[in-house]
């Protein structure tokens, strides 16, 4: 399969850009400016138009620049497909619209992993900082990259998650309780639970030993990495589950148990990272986390994702800045997009790979 690369990008009325358009290079592509210059927002545009979403705003329109009524980006793509035109667009309080090859998707999940891409982000501390929803959301969300089976079998899962928490709630706000009527949405949960739970415990597994290699390639080896997949669905099916927390779903008016509450552990030297890790070991294991990314979707789909780096220089010393500049000069990775305000740090990142490269200033 032929890896993924953006020719061009256009951004209309995109948070701060008013209108920009770039031509990019196949190999590297530098942004380079000072903080506010727009050097995240490019980055950001390119997550939108291969995963219909911002990478940073969960609200669509938030991505729409102050006091202007919409935005619309654009970009021209080479796959196996051939060159794809994909356009997004959003007006104030209307439905995004979202287009690959000038055709409007029925559902958005459909262009899922036809643009797989990686994002590496100062962001990316929320991984460790936040709830468990936010490792599930990585975790589903590089799943589904490769898996349209899991895609479906999440997305179904989800819509009965929420027509049993809504059905809880009507029961507590009626002092009624219908069993016969829960149970159809039971079925449903213990159909899709376990085609989750199988997928996450795959990939957790296949990308245990990519984490810990990325890891060593940072920071060297004397640091032990891993990660660790927690699930009640390890011990019991989700029928048990359902069973057993019945009582306290009734009584909090929503679901407690099942895929919707499991979480990812990350640890260094058999602890969690967050409370022994200094800042600049758990840097570099979320860097590395999101190299592991890459190399499981290269794995799985045959191709190259594109791998977005934003400011990622920073909080590492020289030597894991080394490091990871010298992960990036392999020929292992495809496209590259990175944001830097240090011009000098971009220039020692060129030095050492090819001439392919493109400097942009904002």
């Amino acid at each position: 399969m032929q890896d993924v690369r953006l020719e061009t990008l256009s951004m209309v009325q995109f948070k701060n850009h008013d209108q920009s358009e770039f031509t990019f290079s196949p190999k590297l592509n530098a942004m380079v400016g000072p903080n506010g210059s727009g050097k995240t927002t490019v980055l950001d545009a390119i997550h939108v138009l291969c995963m219909t979403k911002s990478y940073f705003h969960s609200t669509d329109s938030l991505n729409i620049q102050f006091d202007r009524g919409f935005f619309v980006l654009q970009g021209s793509f080479e796959s196996k497909d051939g060159t794809v035109p994909v356009y997004c667009g959003l007006q104030r309080g209307e439905k995004k619209v979202f287009k690959a090859d000038g055709a409007v998707y029925e559902r958005l999940s459909e262009h899922m992993g036809r643009f797989p891409v990686v994002m590496i982000s100062p962001a990316d501390r929320n991984l460790l900082t936040d709830g468990s929803d936010v490792r599930r959301k990585f975790m589903d969300q590089t799943i589904a990259q490769s898996d349209p089976a899991f895609l479906h079998a999440l997305i179904c899962y989800n819509r009965a998650l929420s027509q049993r928490n809504a059905l809880l709630k009507y029961f507590a706000a009626n002092r009624t309780f219908e069993a016969d009527t829960l149970a159809l949405y039971d079925d449903q949960l213990c159909e899709y639970a376990p085609l989750i739970h199988e997928a996450r415990e795959r990939f957790v597994e296949a990308f245990i030993p990519m984490l810990k290699h990325n890891y060593a390639q940072i920071a060297g080896d004397g640091e032990d990495v891993d990660l660790r997949y927690r699930s009640k669905l390890h011990e019991m099916s989700m029928r048990d589950l359902l069973t057993e927390s019945l009582a306290k779903d009734r009584l909090l008016q929503y679901s407690t148990a099942g895929p919707h509450r499991e979480d990812l552990l990350f640890e260094l030297h058999g602890r969690s990272l967050r409370q022994v890790g200094s800042q600049g070991q758990q840097k570099s294991y979320l860097v590395a986390l999101k190299l592991a990314t890459f190399d499981s979707l290269t794995e799985n789909l045959g191709a190259k994702p594109i791998l977005l780096l934003d400011d990622v220089f920073d909080k590492l010393d020289a030597d894991r800045v080394e490091g990871l500049i010298r992960l990036v000069n392999d020929d292992h990775f495809g496209q590259i997009f990175l944001s830097d305000t240090h011009r000098d740090r971009t220039e020692l990142l060129l030095q050492a790979v090819d001439a392919q490269a493109k400097v942009f200033e904002l």
